[in-house]
């Protein structure tokens, strides 16, 4: 449950899960080489759901502003590094739980045994970077990043928290995302030499932001709710355009030959921030729906679904190769991708949640003893 002063923001949970459809939409990639207008498709799809994970971000941030002060930043932030390094881990080895297997039977049907699979898959591993384990947090599954961007994310705002820098916290982290932008979009004139869909240069952003949003008390009126609303489709507009102006312009890939899509463009802020206003107006939207209670569950939902859907596209390739019919090419396959998977991965998350595997509200580390107590309740005195 998100809350503030004692009363819960149903828009911003109902929003969450809403988001993190359009999260599956992204790499699920719906209609992506279905031809020209698949692929045209897919880029409108992906372009509107570009607000996903920035509005985790932000609402990360802002909830952070009420938490955090000089005195508390550094209690505050190890209490959060534990938390979202119980979910990280919980990721790999989640990850690890679907990878492994799949690369086993793939050495098996290329001829080679299971366990050269297998072998092969944690050999592969084991070549990455600890930079990419600990930092970038996609040495094991790309969706990771977000743990270890968010985690990093925070310790940069509770640091400039900590010295009394704030009034100089959101300049500079709009500074960085600026170079983040420029060498996402247009590398062939601006260029640096690590990746930058990270911590610094894209969650610290977006964290600040919402605290910001915060910090400055910023409470927009609900009778300025359709204004917010407004300007959020008339920026989506803008969106789609920019990315259009990247992908077709920029690195000349036309709809015919495939799709192009950025990780963020300098229209992004703006949207992120004009959908986060109209929530903050609309406090009770979503009331009285699933959605609240489904944006809850949203960081589960996350977790699970990128490698459900490996598992998932491994599993119809399988079934193509076996049947002759291309089934990943199907319209009922691309319209029914989606909602599978967010319906797999909520359904799976809440099954581990059930049997004590992890807790919602706490660790996600396995533990023997909550399991049993989950499963045949506390042990009499």
């Amino acid at each position: 449950m998100l809350s503030i002063v004692g009363e819960r923001i149903y828009s911003i949970d109902a929003l969450r899960a809403v988001a993190i459809a359009f999260v599956i939409v992204a790499h699920a990639k719906p209609f992506a080489g279905m031809g020209a207008r698949g692929n045209l498709l897919y880029f409108v799809l992906d372009t509107i759901g570009q607000f996903d994970v920035q509005f985790f971000f932000v609402t990360s941030g802002y909830f952070l502003a009420t938490k955090l002060s000089p005195s508390v930043s550094g209690r505050y932030v190890v209490g959060t590094i534990r938390k979202l390094g119980s979910l990280y881990l919980f990721g790999i080895l989640f990850a690890l739980a679907v990878h492994i297997p799949i690369r086993a039977v793939g050495g098996m049907l290329d001829g080679r045994s299971l366990a050269f699979g297998a072998v092969r898959a944690v050999s592969e591993l084991a070549r990455r970077s600890p930079l990419d384990f600990v930092y970038y947090g996609d040495a094991v599954a790309v969706h990771l990043w977000y743990l270890t961007a968010l985690a990093f994310a925070i310790c940069f705002v509770a640091g400039f928290v900590a010295i009394g820098g704030e009034r100089y916290l959101f300049p500079t982290a709009a500074a960085l995302h600026v170079v983040g932008v420029l060498t996402q979009n247009y590398e062939t004139v601006f260029s640096v030499p690590v990746p930058t869909r990270d911590a610094l240069f894209f969650g610290f952003f977006y964290v600040a932001l919402g605290y910001t949003i915060r910090s400055v008390d910023w409470s927009p009126s609900a009778d300025r709710s359709r204004a917010y609303l407004g300007a959020f489709g008339v920026l989506l507009a803008a969106q789609l355009a920019e990315q259009y102006f990247v992908a077709a312009v920029v690195h000349d890939v036309p709809f015919s030959a495939g799709f192009y899509t950025t990780e963020y463009t300098f229209v992004t802020p703006f949207l992120v921030a004009a959908l986060f206003g109209w929530a903050l107006a609309t406090p009770e939207w979503g009331k009285g729906t699933p959605l609240p209670t489904l944006g809850t569950y949203a960081v589960g939902v996350y977790l699970l679904h990128y490698p459900l859907k490996n598992l998932l596209v491994e599993s119809v390739e399988l079934l193509q190769s076996a049947t002759g019919v291309a089934i990943l090419d199907s319209l009922l396959w691309n319209v029914s991708v989606v909602p599978l998977l967010y319906v797999l991965s909520l359904g799976l998350y809440l099954l581990a949640a059930r049997l004590g595997v992890i807790d919602p509200d706490g660790s996600h580390l396995p533990r023997v003893s909550r399991m049993r107590e989950k499963l045949f309740g506390s042990p009499s005195n």
